[in-house]
C-alpha cells in the first residue's frame, strides 16, 4: 500500500508506546475471553509465521514496524496458536535478504519456519482513522488468502485493533471446526431447552470432542432419556451438532395402591411426578422417598413404597405406586445405657421424645419425630455438665422399628462429677471483685460445696458483660480459664474481662417506618445522639418500642463507625396494622347475652396518637364511648386524654342512663412508673324504679350530676403487653365526687390492683392478680350512688358466676345495691400451646366478693342455702385459651362456681373476646 503522510506527535506516539509496552508484559489484561482452543484437546492449531508490518504514517510511528507483529503474536498465543518467534522471524528474513513480501517469499518463509501459515499486514493513519489490513497465506498454496481488516478512530484504540484483528484470524483459519448449530432430535413431549440449556457447546465455540463426552453424559444423566446420541455433520458454516434422544414414556395416568392411612391426594400433592411429564427416574426415587417420609410423619415407619409401569400404549405409561403400609408404630421404650448416677426419670423428663402412654391420644406423646432425636442427645449431654459432669458424652441415639413399636436407646458415658472449687475474677476491674461477684453465681455453689453448673456458668458471663455494658463497655468481653483438679475432684473458675474502650452513642438511625414517625419512635429510645452506651438501656429501649403495639418486629443493632470509641444504634422495624376491629359476646342461663364492638386505631396519623369508638349491646346495658389520647403531648412526657360516652344499664329494680365525658393527663416518674389525673363530669337519669325498690335506689329516682376528680399512679415492668413473661403491674386510683366540686352526688373511691409474672418451667408463665377498692362519703355524708358501688362476677373478676351478680343485698327489697368494698384474686398458670402461633392454654382459680357497709374484709358471707362462705369470698376454677391471632386478641374461658349464688348459673359460664385487624 502506498505510504500516506501523517501529521508527527510525538507525545500521542510516546503515549502509544507506552501502551504498547504495558501491553507486551500483561497482554493477559487486554484479553477478556479465555482461549478456546486452549481448552479444546484434540483441535489442531495451525504454526503461524507473524513477519513484520509495513506501516503508513508519520515517522514517529516507524516503531510500529515491529511491535504491532509482536503484540499480535501475544494475542494469537492466548487464542492457543503456536507462534514462531520474533528473534526467529527476524533470522530468518534476514537469510533471505528480503526488504519487501510478495507471496512467492512468504511461502518461503512460512516453509522455512515450519509453519503452516503467515499472516503480515499494513498499519495506516489517515487523520484519526487508523487501519489493520492483514493477509493470510497458506504455506502450501494449497487454499487461497484471507484478509482481515480493521479500523478505528484515535491512536488510543491501537490495542483494541489488534485484539479484535486477532480473533478474525482466528475465526478465519479455525472456520472448519466452528459450532455453526446445536439441535436436539427425537423429542416428543418435552421443550428442546430441557437440553440445550443442560450443554456447555454453543453455537461459535470451537468443537471439542471431550466437551461434546460431557455434554452427552450430562444430558444422559438428565433422566428423562433411554438413550442419547450425539452426530456431527461438517456444513458449510462449520459443525452442525446434533443430539438424538429417545425419550422415556410419558405419564399418561398416575395411580395408588394399598392406601389407607394416608390419603391419594395427599401423596400426589408431595410428588414431583406430575400426570403428563415425561418419566423421570431421578424424580421418581425422589418421590418415593417423599411418600416414605409422609408416612413417618403419620406414624408408620414401616411403610414400603414401590412403583411399576402399565406401558400398555407405545409411548405413554401408567404409573402405578405400591404401598404397604404396615402398622402405625408408636416409641414404646426409651432407655438410656450408662445412667448410673443420675436418675433415668429425671433424664427422660428432660427430652422431647417420650414414650406412649395412657393419655398419649390427648397430649400427642409417643411420636417419633426424628429431628429431636438429636436434639435429646444435646439435652441429655447439657442436662449432664449442668450437674458436674463436665466429661459426659452421649452418643447419637440408635432406633430400632419393631413389629410392636419404636425402640430407642441413648448411650451416656457419665465420667466423674466435679464440684466448684474457687471463683475468681481477674482483668480489668471497674468494681472491686468482691462487688463484681455479687452478680456472679457459681461462686454461690462453691460456698455451699454445690456440684459444678455450666449453666450457672454461662449466666454469670452474660451477667458480667451486661454489667460493663451498663458503664459504656458495650463491647467488653468475659472469658474462662478453668482449672481441673483431677484428684480434688473440683474444677476452679477464673473469669478474665477485657473492658475494651467504653463507647459513646454517635448517631441513632431508624429504618423500616414508613407510617409511624420517626420522633415517635425516637421518644421511646432511652439512648440518643452523644449518650454514653447502657446494654440495660438499649434492652428496656426494645421493650418500650414492642409495648406500644405499632410494630411486628423491632431491632436494635449496634454498627461499628470506625472509631473504636464511638458507634451507632439502627433500629429496624416492621410495622403492623395498628386499626383494630374487636368483638365480644357473653351468654349466661339467665338472659345475660351481650354483643359489643370496638374500632380502634392505636397510630394515628403515624403520630402515636389513639382513636377508638366502642360500644356493648345487650340484654342489660348499652355502652357507647368515643376516647382520643396523645401519648406525648409535642413530644414531652406529658400524655392527654378524652372521653366522652353513653352509657344504659337496665337494672333489676331500675334503670339508668348516663352521659358523660372525661379528661385527663399523665406523665412519667422514674422509667416504670406514671402519675395520672382528671376530670369527670356526668348526668345520670334513675328511672323505672319498682315501689318495692331499696331505699338507697329510690334516694337517687330522677337526674343526678357528678363532677368528680381522679388522681392514680400506674408502675409497669412487665415485658409484654400480650403474655408477659416477668415483671408485675400496680395500680392505685383515688376517687373525689362532690363537695366543693358540684354536683347532686358525693363519694370517695379508692382502688388498687396488683399483678405478677414469672416464668417457670418449659416456658410456662404463673400470674397472680389481686384487686381491693373501698368507696365512702366524702365531707359531705351523703349516700353513695349504687352505680359506684362494687359488684363482682364475670370474666374480668371472678369466672363462672354471671357479670355482676356478686354482691350485697338491701335487707328488705332483697336488691342488689352493691358493696361499698372489694376483693377479689386471680391465679393463673399458663402453657404454651403453640408458641410459634402465640397460642396459650391457661388454668385458673379466682375468688372474691363484695362486702356492704358494716362489714369488714372476709365478712362471714352466706352462700345461697345458708351455708357460709370461707374467707367470705365467692370461688371458681376453670381452663381457656389465650391467641394472639392475626385477627386480634382471642380469649375464651370457662369458669365453674365452687359456691352457690342467687340468680347465676350453678353449671358455670363460658365467655370469650375477639378482635381482628385492618
Amino acid at each position: 500500500m502506498p505510504t500516506l503522510p501523517a501529521r508527527s506527535n510525538p507525545a500521542r506516539a510516546l503515549l502509544l508506546a507506552f501502551s504498547l509496552l504495558a501491553a507486551s508484559f500483561a497482554p493477559s489484561t487486554l484479553c477478556a475471553q479465555p482461549s478456546a482452543l486452549g481448552s479444546a484437546p484434540g483441535v489442531d492449531a495451525p504454526r503461524l509465521l507473524i513477519l513484520p508490518f509495513a506501516v503508513n504514517a508519520g515517522p514517529d510511528l516507524a516503531y510500529m514496524r515491529d511491535s504491532l507483529p509482536k503484540l499480535l503474536s501475544d494475542k494469537l498465543k492466548e487464542q492457543g496458536f503456536e507462534v514462531v518467534s520474533q528473534d526467529e522471524t527476524a533470522n530468518l528474513v534476514k537469510s533471505k535478504g528480503a526488504t519487501t513480501f510478495d507471496d512467492k517469499t512468504i511461502r518461503e518463509l512460512t516453509l522455512l519456519a515450519k509453519a503452516q501459515d503467515a499472516v503480515y499486514g499494513t498499519f495506516s493513519q489517515i487523520g484519526d482513522t487508523l487501519n489493520l489490513d492483514l493477509r493470510i497465506v497458506d504455506g502450501f498454496g494449497a487454499k487461497p488468502d484471507q484478509t482481515v481488516s480493521v479500523t478505528k478512530k484515535g491512536l488510543i484504540n491501537v490495542l483494541p485493533a489488534v485484539e479484535e484483528a486477532a480473533q478474525h484470524v482466528r475465526m478465519a483459519l479455525m472456520h472448519k471446526d466452528v459450532i455453526a448449530e446445536v439441535t436436539v432430535e427425537g423429542l416428543k413431549y418435552l421443550d428442546p431447552d430441557v437440553v440445550l440449556m443442560r450443554v456447555k457447546m454453543q453455537k461459535g465455540d470451537i468443537y471439542d470432542p471431550q466437551t461434546a463426552n460431557n455434554d452427552l453424559r450430562e444430558v444422559f444423566n438428565l433422566g428423562y432419556f433411554d438413550d442419547v446420541k450425539i452426530e456431527v455433520q461438517d456444513e458449510p458454516e462449520g459443525k452442525k451438532v446434533i443430539f438424538k434422544v429417545q425419550e422415556k414414556p410419558r405419564i399418561a395416568a398416575i395411580s395408588v395402591q394399598g392406601t389407607d392411612a394416608v390419603s391419594d391426594s395427599d401423596i400426589l400433592e408431595v410428588m414431583g411426578t406430575k400426570t403428563g411429564s415425561v418419566l423421570n427416574l431421578k424424580i421418581l426415587s425422589d418421590d418415593l422417598n417423599k411418600i416414605r417420609a409422609l408416612y413417618k410423619s403419620k406414624g408408620y415407619y414401616l411403610a414400603e413404597v414401590t412403583y411399576h409401569l402399565d406401558e400398555s400404549q407405545k409411548g405413554t405409561a401408567r404409573l402405578v405406586l405400591d404401598v404397604k403400609e404396615g402398622q402405625k408404630l408408636y416409641i414404646r421404650k426409651i432407655t438410656i445405657k450408662g445412667a448410673h448416677q443420675l436418675d433415668e426419670d429425671d433424664l427422660k423428663g428432660e427430652l422431647a421424645l417420650s414414650e406412649r402412654g395412657m393419655f398419649s391420644w390427648i397430649t400427642g406423646s409417643g411420636i417419633l419425630k426424628e429431628e429431636m432425636l438429636d436434639r435429646d442427645a444435646a439435652v441429655l449431654e447439657a442436662y449432664y455438665a449442668n450437674r458436674g459432669f463436665i466429661d459426659a458424652k452421649v452418643a447419637p441415639p440408635t432406633v430400632e422399628y419393631k413389629e410392636d413399636g419404636i425402640y430407642i436407646t441413648f448411650t451416656v458415658e457419665e465420667g466423674d462429677r466435679y464440684k466448684v472449687g474457687t471463683v475468681n475474677i481477674e482483668g480489668d476491674l471497674i468494681e472491686p471483685k468482691e462487688k463484681l461477684l455479687e452478680h456472679t453465681k457459681l461462686d454461690d455453689l462453691a460456698k455451699d460445696d454445690d456440684y459444678f453448673d455450666r449453666s450457672v456458668l454461662r449466666d454469670d458471663l452474660h451477667r458480667l458483660n451486661e454489667f460493663y455494658a451498663n458503664f459504656g463497655y458495650a463491647f467488653a468481653k468475659t472469658e474462662v480459664q478453668s482449672e481441673v483438679d483431677r484428684d480434688a475432684k473440683r474444677i476452679n473458675i477464673t473469669y478474665e474481662i477485657q473492658k475494651e474502650q467504653k463507647v459513646y452513642i454517635r448517631r441513632v438511625l431508624v429504618e423500616g417506618n414508613s407510617k409511624t414517625r420517626e420522633n415517635v419512635i425516637r421518644r421511646e429510645m432511652l439512648l440518643g445522639d452523644g449518650d454514653k452506651f447502657s446494654g440495660q438501656k438499649l434492652s428496656r429501649s426494645s421493650e418500650r418500642l414492642n409495648k406500644l403495639g405499632y410494630f411486628k418486629t423491632v431491632d436494635i443493632e449496634t454498627v461499628p463507625t470506625g472509631d473504636p470509641a464511638l458507634m451507632d444504634l439502627k433500629v429496624k422495624v416492621e410495622e403492623k396494622p395498628t386499626g383494630s376491629v374487636s368483638a365480644g359476646v357473653g351468654y349466661s342461663s339467665v338472659d345475660q347475652f351481650f354483643v359489643g364492638a370496638t374500632v380502634q386505631e392505636k397510630n394515628l396519623f403515624g403520630r402515636g396518637y389513639t382513636l377508638a369508638v366502642s360500644g356493648t349491646l345487650g340484654g342489660v346495658s348499652q355502652n357507647s364511648t368515643v376516647t382520643f389520647i396523645n401519648p406525648s403531648v409535642n413530644d414531652t412526657k406529658w400524655s392527654w386524654s378524652n372521653s366522652i360516652y353513653l352509657r344504659k344499664y337496665n337494672w333489676d329494680d331500675y334503670e339508668q342512663s348516663t352521659i358523660g365525658g372525661r379528661t385527663g393527663v399523665s406523665y412519667p416518674i422514674g422509667e416504670y412508673t406514671r402519675v395520672s389525673a382528671g376530670y369527670s363530669l356526668e348526668r345520670f337519669d334513675i328511672y323505672d324504679i319498682d315501689d318495692d325498690s331499696a331505699a338507697l335506689l329510690k334516694e337517687f329516682k330522677g337526674v343526678n350530676w357528678s363532677s368528680t376528680v381522679d388522681v392514680g399512679a400506674t408502675r409497669d415492668t412487665t415485658d409484654d403487653n400480650f403474655m408477659p413473661t416477668k415483671g408485675t403491674v400496680n395500680k392505685v386510683n383515688m376517687y373525689y365526687d362532690g363537695g366543693p366540686l358540684g354536683g347532686t352526688t358525693s363519694f370517695v373511691k379508692y382502688v388498687y390492683s396488683s399483678h405478677w409474672f414469672t416464668k417457670l418451667f418449659a416456658g410456662t408463665i404463673f400470674h397472680v392478680h389481686g384487686q381491693i377498692g373501698y368507696v365512702g362519703e366524702n365531707v359531705n355524708g351523703d349516700d353513695v350512688p349504687p352505680w359506684e358501688r362494687f359488684y363482682l362476677g364475670g370474666i374480668d373478676t371472678v369466672r363462672g358466676y354471671s357479670g355482676n351478680k356478686i354482691s350485697p343485698r338491701d335487707a328488705a327489697s332483697d336488691d342488689r345495691i352493691g358493696g361499698n368494698k372489694e376483693l377479689f384474686f386471680n391465679v393463673e398458670y399458663f402453657f404454651p400451646i403453640a408458641k410459634e402461633l402465640n397460642i396459650w392454654g391457661l388454668t385458673f382459680f379466682d375468688m372474691g366478693n363484695a362486702w356492704d357497709d358494716g362489714q369488714s374484709f372476709f365478712y362471714d358471707t352466706k352462700q345461697e342455702g345458708g351455708s357460709n362462705l370461707p374467707l367470705g369470698m365467692y370461688k371458681s376454677v376453670g381452663l381457656g385459651m389465650r391467641w394472639n391471632s392475626p385477627f386480634g386478641p382471642l380469649r375464651i374461658e370457662y369458669g365453674y362456681p365452687l359456691d352457690k349464688l342467687s340468680h347465676s348459673s350453678s353449671t358455670g359460664r363460658i365467655e370469650f373476646k375477639i378482635g381482628g385487624a385492618f
